[in-house]
């Protein structure tokens, strides 16, 4: 499926590897920009209708469906997140309030000052003279330094802004370290546009910078960033005394900071967003998309499992119950076969996929089959079990009620026998429906006898049985 190609239902998601990700960054004109955007707008509107999703899961996948939903927003805003990277020290917050002509951003000697994610809209009149930047919202947004000591939320934090950013500036101040050169390597495999600064390029030499500069482009990250997407600047440079006069004669020392160099970077971001404007948006909200699509299928598959799973437990134990405590064994196979039927049908609402009592039961009757012996061990043992409870039922009425105690003890461990393997059955038949409605009401290439017989493995090496059985007899006895 194309990237663009609207999803078609819960297993649709868009494809981060379509070549045409590479291509249309390339070669797209103006119009070819607002089709891509149209496109990008259908596609979410596509996910987001074919969901399919009851109000409990609304509920509980709240916060992914927000995010999906302010993509759209993102969309139709023309929002370019730019968000700047790198170690602590490195002059990120600097970089940006260069760039936005005055300090907002949080800026000091304190190792790690930015703590957590802050973003500022960035007025700049150049962009409506560019032809993919027209009625662009640019928002700057600064990050925790990613190598804060003990900062495992930080980084997380700072690879969650790389998933929604659109452009990533990564800032160093000197050649690269190890850690750094790892760090631009995973920020890489976002697939979003990356500029390499060499910030606070005044505290060196012009020939110690211009050397530094050279070794930062060489080998160690040509297959992650082009050389011309390199640029140096002094977002804050370091002040200087200066001697001035005053009028009455004296003079004094005061304290200056030269002027920011950052024009270079600002030449260097706006040629990338004119060349690659709302398309970069675009693509980029798709690839977000995707991420969050498949974030929001996996939770809903979580949640049905789960429902699905107490489910299957609470009509196991209802139908072990019921033969149990039933006599007569044609109505514990007639009542067995009802709840096996009514539990397929309840699963079935579950996953979204409606089955009629018709269905299920033949459903039930081709599981059955593919159980094969212990299918035909819970009806042997339910008719001579219920056949032995009956004859007990008949001695307690014929003795005048005598022998009610020797018959409920004898009752009682037939019961629980019977009803522990109806319990088993009914639980290995619940799992495999399961399995053949999450495949879409397929049993997939393994065939329906090799899953009926893996979940009894499965059953048997948890000890479900086991707890079956015990959940069984409090049942009963309670």
């Amino acid at each position: 499926m194309s990237t663009l190609d609207p999803p078609t239902g819960d297993d649709a998601s868009f494809s981060p590897d379509d070549p045409e990700l590479a291509s249309m960054l390339e070669e797209l004109d103006v119009n070819r920009r607002d089709e891509i955007v149209e496109k990008a707008r259908e596609s979410l509107e596509e996910t987001l209708k074919g969901m399919n999703l009851t109000p409990a899961e609304e509920h509980a996948l709240g916060d992914e469906l927000r995010q999906l939903r302010e993509l759209g927003q993102k969309l139709d805003e023309n929002t370019v997140e730019i968000a700047a990277f790198g170690m602590v020290s490195r002059g990120k917050s600097s970089v940006l309030n260069a760039l936005l002509g005055h300090e907002v951003f949080k800026v000091g000697t304190t190792h790690g000052t930015t703590v957590s994610r802050t973003s500022q809209r960035w007025e700049h009149s150049a962009t409506s003279q560019h032809p993919g930047l027209e009625g662009a919202r640019l928002v700057l947004v600064d990050t925790p330094g990613i190598d804060e000591v003990g900062g495992e939320v930080r980084e997380s934090l700072a690879r969650e802004v790389a998933r929604h950013a659109d452009l990533i500036l990564f800032i160093v101040s000197s050649d690269m370290q190890r850690c750094e050169i790892e760090a631009l390597s995973q920020l890489r495999q976002v697939q979003k546009p990356i500029i390499l600064v060499f910030n606070q390029i005044d505290r060196y030499p012009e020939t110690d910078r211009d050397q530094i500069y050279e070794k930062i482009k060489d080998e160690r990250i040509r297959n992650l960033i082009r050389p011309e997407d390199v640029v140096m600047t002094a977002a804050r440079p370091d002040p200087y005394k200066v001697k001035l006069q005053l009028p009455d004669g004296t003079t004094t020392i005061q304290w200056e900071r030269p002027a920011p160099v950052i024009e270079p970077l600002k030449l260097r971001i706006l040629d990338v967003l004119e060349r690659e404007g709302k398309a970069l948006v675009a693509l980029n909200t798709l690839l977000l998309a995707g991420d969050l699509h498949e974030e929001i299928v996996a939770h809903k598959l979580r949640i049905r499992d789960d429902a699905a799973n107490r489910l299957i437990w609470n009509f196991a134990l209802a139908k072990g119950a019921a033969v149990a405590l039933n006599p007569i064994p044609i109505a514990d196979m007639a009542g067995g076969l009802a709840v096996d039927v009514g539990m397929i049908v309840a699963l079935s609402k579950v996953y979204g996929i409606p089955l009629t009592k018709k269905t299920a039961s033949s459903l039930v009757k081709d599981m059955m089959l593919a159980l094969g012996a212990l299918g035909a061990v819970e009806i042997v043992t339910r008719l001579v079990a219920g056949g032995v409870k009956s004859s007990l039922a008949g001695l307690s009425i014929l003795s005048g009620g005598l022998a009610i105690p020797l018959t409920a003890l004898g009752y009682g461990a037939i019961g629980l026998a019977q009803g522990a393997t109806a319990s088993t059955t009914s639980y290995v038949l619940g799992h495999g429906a399961k399995h053949y409605l999450k495949q879409g009401c397929q049993w997939g290439p393994r065939g329906i006898k090799t899953v009926i017989h893996q979940i009894l493995a499965e059953a048997k090496t948890d000890s479900v049985i086991d707890r079956l059985r015990e959940d069984l007899k409090q049942r009963v006895t309670g």
